[in-house]
């Protein structure tokens, strides 16, 4: 059997038709990182320790003799990078882990199949705000949107049923995964990265970001109801009218909820409640998360009635589902390292200070969030960018009068939300393919509420900035 990447020509030969991997734009930045570390001075900034937090001296930088990368460098920057970033990559891991049992021992596809079958009758103002709602804080406190390629194929066939297009089915589970992703209340994937590299208290500053979730939310339950409307007054508005998607009305198959699946139900709603608890009130850090989503896959998988062996079969390719998200963290903080071994990211930081600092923090603050969303374009990958931009724009932030929660907020909505717009995103790619929706059909429907959601972060985050949103 071919594999799905590939198609017969018709002469017997096969062509490989391959998505862009993350590691080919990432590996031509580190070559990019490795060629220009030959042409930018060395130099480097004195830091201070003020209150426990490593803070840079803004009078004080100067060149130094350059300091140039050997080409055994090169290579060992994937080691290093490995070395900096294990933590991070370790409990990737294990949440890939934990949501593998999960989703192997059958318990997310009977969810979404009993709720549609339940829904199936009911208004349909009740219906997408149960959706989204249940999406939207899922992805706020794991940081995991890619689970929305699970439930997507679900939701499709019930708003088919419901008199609606594809759009709306894929849109309730996309929307609200950028909705809940936007600002999320605890995404490891960025802003604990963010936090970590900024010394800030792991995910503080939750109440903003929540009000923020809660605005985005609203924006978008409004954008999809009024498409929704128009599709279902006529159907020839859908900007799927006339594409095949080869989706149909959702057929009930009978599933019900096992004695299992209501055991490990229960059990993965304790934990992840634990998980919340910890994270919030007890300032977990990676060590700790990472052991709890250990604990909850064995502890789902074991009560469901699946054997240890089993279980740990479950995990191992839950594991793999995650293995290139955790590869291309260590890949981008390699492109750091060889910036680093350059001496040359103090200079970068000082020639893009005299474009940022002296103006109002309040402007500057907004234009992170800007950076942000461009450097996403190539850097598809929340921990990359942030293990890559954060130590840059860090010590702006300082320099430039910005609160670090402030960049540490611009910085997440600006990778979060253009998550959702660039075809650049593997992920995007793939789940609009599992909703068989064309990308320029999926950008036309988007972009008026990407560019929306957009204009409203700029303007929380400017505010942020003005209330003094902190701890510091």
């Amino acid at each position: 059997m071919m594999s799905k990447l590939e198609k017969d020509n018709g002469t017997g030969d096969v062509d490989e038709k391959l998505d862009n991997h993350p590691f080919t734009a990432l590996f031509i930045i580190l070559i990019i990182a490795y060629a220009s570390s030959f042409f930018i001075p060395s130099g480097e900034y004195s830091r201070v320790v003020i209150e426990g937090r490593t803070v840079v001296d803004p009078d004080s930088f100067k060149y130094i003799e350059k300091v140039q990368p050997t080409f055994q460098d090169f290579f060992l920057s994937f080691y290093n990078g490995f070395g900096k970033v294990w933590g991070l990559i370790a409990m990737v891991f294990f949440i890939g882990g934990a949501f593998g049992v999960v989703k192997r021992i059958g318990l997310l596809e009977v969810s979404v199949k009993v709720l549609a079958r339940k829904l199936k009758n009911a208004p349909f103002l009740l219906v997408a705000i149960i959706i989204m709602v249940l999406v939207m804080l899922v992805v706020s406190f794991t940081g995991v949107w890619e689970l929305s390629m699970v439930i997507v194929p679900f939701i499709i066939p019930l708003c088919l049923g419901l008199g609606y297009d594809h759009m709306v089915g894929a849109g309730l589970v996309i929307i609200a995964t950028c909705a809940g992703y936007g600002a999320a209340l605890t995404n490891p994937f960025f802003t604990a990265v963010a936090h970590q590299i900024a010394e800030l208290p792991l995910y503080s500053g939750m109440g903003y970001r929540a009000l923020t979730t809660l605005i985005f939310f609203i924006i978008s339950f409004i954008f999809i109801i009024y498409y929704a409307r128009k599709v279902k007054a006529d159907p020839t508005k859908s900007v799927m009218y006339g594409v095949e998607t080869g989706y149909s009305e959702i057929v009930d198959d009978g599933s019900r909820f096992t004695a299992g699946h209501k055991r490990a139900g229960v059990a993965f709603i304790l934990m992840f409640m634990f998980l919340i608890y910890g994270t919030v009130f007890k300032g977990f850090s990676f060590a700790e998360m990472s052991a709890t989503f250990v604990a909850m896959g064995l502890l789902v998988g074991l009560i469901s009635g699946a054997s240890l062996n089993r279980v740990w079969h479950m995990f191992s390719d839950g594991i793999k589902d995650m293995m290139l998200a955790g590869l291309v963290i260590f890949f981008a903080r390699s492109i750091l390292f060889i910036l680093e071994e350059a001496v040359v990211i103090d200079t970068i930081i000082h020639f893009l200070a005299q474009f940022l600092i002296g103006s109002n923090s309040v402007l500057t603050a907004g234009l992170m969030f800007v950076i942000q969303s461009f450097v996403n374009f190539i850097i598809p990958s929340g921990s990359g960018q942030a293990a890559i931009t954060m130590p840059i724009l860090i010590p702006l932030a300082d320099m430039g009068g910005v609160n670090r929660q402030v960049a540490c907020y611009a910085s997440q909505m600006g990778d979060a939300l253009s998550n959702f717009i660039w075809p650049t995103n593997g992920g995007l790619v793939a789940l609009l393919s599992i909703a068989g929706i064309p990308y320029m059909k999926w950008f036309k429907f988007f972009a008026p509420l990407f560019g929306v959601l957009a204009v409203v972060a700029i303007i929380l985050t400017m505010i942020a900035q003005v209330i003094d949103y902190g701890p510091f």
